[in-house]
Formats: structure tokens, C-alpha cells, sequence
């Protein structure tokens, strides 16, 4: 028979079929599948009826998307390195991944909105809207949502920023949205805590000795900025945190 080009696809077709037919028994091959919502897997994921032996740690689970295989000598390999032997009914094998959670634009609505007001706006800076995604997907069993959100401009009116929620599960990040959001900055919230030239009152801790002295605001700076302070009775400048509207702490020493 002579092989002609147009024979080339059906021959690469056929070549092909046994690996198509063993991949499909692959995954039905006796592997069990579990799906898990903590962050670390625990012996009674896969062997029921233990009690308290069932909350014995197996190392972290999967990240969301990874599948991670667990033979019978690696189950049995762990718990003998916890002095635990002769437990029956663990499977061959297991394939354990992270049980996923859909969440409606409704509920992420709710949840940013709690995330974003708990993460402590300035006074004067409101949420007006959020503008979610169709569908997210997440790791199951999240116990905190966390907002990060931009420091708002020193103008007032409308501002547009992207705040990032953070789902986490015992202090394990699972996953973190990014949701367009708009707020508005009053007047009020628009002007910072300390303006240059404002009068602050410099502490400088060491230990239980606090020494205060006067300064003046080297520069604009809300609470939690680093900003130049000028000391009044020597003229130095030096480098403080803001506290409070009319308070620092040079940096370096104990707030």
C-alpha cells in the first residue's frame, strides 16, 4: 500500500485512539475524590468513624484549582511520624482538591460593602457603589473578607479607585477580588490631618523616659504618614509619625 499526504491525518487519528481510551480509564481508575473546605486536611477527610483521631493534621490542603494525590503510604508515612499506627480504612488512593464556592453579585455586593466600611474609611469619605463581576468562584470555607482600599485624593467630589477583598480561611489567604468602586470625598475629608506649618507637639520615647518638645509640620501628612518635622528651640529637622492631628513620634523610638 503506499502512504499518500492526505493519509497523514487519519493515520496520526488512529495512533492516537489507545492513549484517548487509557486517559479516560485513568480517570476512573479507583481513585477517590475528595473535596475539602479547610485549610489543612485532617485524617477523618477520608476515613470516617475515627473521633477524635480523625482530626489528625495531614498537612495543608490543595491551593483552589490544584488537585493534590495522596497514596496509602503517604497517609500511613505522616501519621507514623505522629506515633499513630494501625488505622483502618484508608483508601489506595485519594485525589483531594478545594471545594469551591460561586458567589452571586448580591452577596459580593453585601460583602464588600461590610469589607469596605469595616476597613476604616476616613471621616467624610462614603461608599456610593460597587461595580461587581457577573460570577466569582472561590475556595469554600472562608471565615473573613478584608478591603484594601486606596487613600482617598486631597480633592472633593467623585473618586473612582479598585478595592481589593482578600477571602480568608484561618488565616490562610484563598483568594483576592478586585471590584471597581466609587466614592465621595467631602470637603472635610479631602484636607489632610496636619498641614505644613501646623503646630505638633514631638515626643521622643525611649524605654519608660518620654521627652516632648514643639514642632512645626514640615509638610501635608494625614495620621500614619511620615512627614519632616522642624524642631522649635534648635531648628532641626527631623523625620516623626503622625499619631494624631497635633502629635508625632520621631522615628525610630517606641509610639
Amino acid at each position: 500500500m503506499i502512504l499518500r499526504p492526505r493519509h497523514l491525518p487519519i493515520l496520526l487519528a488512529l495512533a492516537c485512539l489507545p492513549q484517548a481510551a487509557y486517559a479516560k480509564e485513568g480517570a476512573t481508575d479507583g481513585v477517590r475524590r475528595v473535596e475539602v473546605t479547610a485549610a489543612r486536611l485532617k485524617l477523618g477527610d477520608f476515613v470516617a468513624g475515627l473521633g477524635e483521631l480523625g482530626e489528625t493534621d495531614l498537612g495543608p490542603s490543595p491551593a483552589p484549582g490544584v488537585t493534590r494525590l495522596l497514596t496509602r503510604d503517604d497517609i500511613a508515612s505522616t501519621l507514623e511520624s505522629q506515633a499513630i499506627q494501625g488505622v483502618r480504612g484508608i483508601p489506595d488512593a485519594v485525589r483531594v482538591s478545594r471545594k469551591l464556592e460561586v458567589l452571586n453579585p448580591e452577596k459580593l455586593r453585601l460583602l464588600a460593602a461590610d469589607a469596605i466600611e469595616a476597613s476604616g474609611l476616613r471621616p467624610g469619605v462614603e461608599l456610593k457603589s460597587v461595580q461587581l463581576p457577573a460570577l466569582v468562584k472561590i475556595a469554600s470555607g472562608w471565615d473573613k473578607v478584608t478591603a484594601t482600599v486606596p487613600k482617598p485624593p486631597r480633592r472633593p467630589g467623585s473618586w473612582s479607585a479598585t478595592v481589593v477583598l482578600a477571602f480568608e480561611a484561618e488565616g490562610q489567604r484563598l483568594a483576592r477580588v478586585a471590584v471597581p468602586a466609587i466614592f465621595d470625598v467631602s470637603p472635610a475629608a479631602a484636607m489632610p490631618d496636619a498641614s505644613k506649618g501646623d503646630a505638633l507637639t514631638l515626643v521622643v520615647k525611649s524605654g519608660l523616659v518620654e521627652v516632648s518638645t514643639r514642632g512645626t509640620a514640615g509638610d501635608n501628612a494625614d495620621v500614619g504618614d511620615t512627614l519632616p518635622v522642624t524642631i522649635r528651640t534648635s531648628g532641626k529637622v527631623v523625620r516623626a509619625r503622625l499619631v494624631a492631628r497635633d502629635r508625632a513620634v520621631l522615628e525610630g523610638s517606641t509610639p
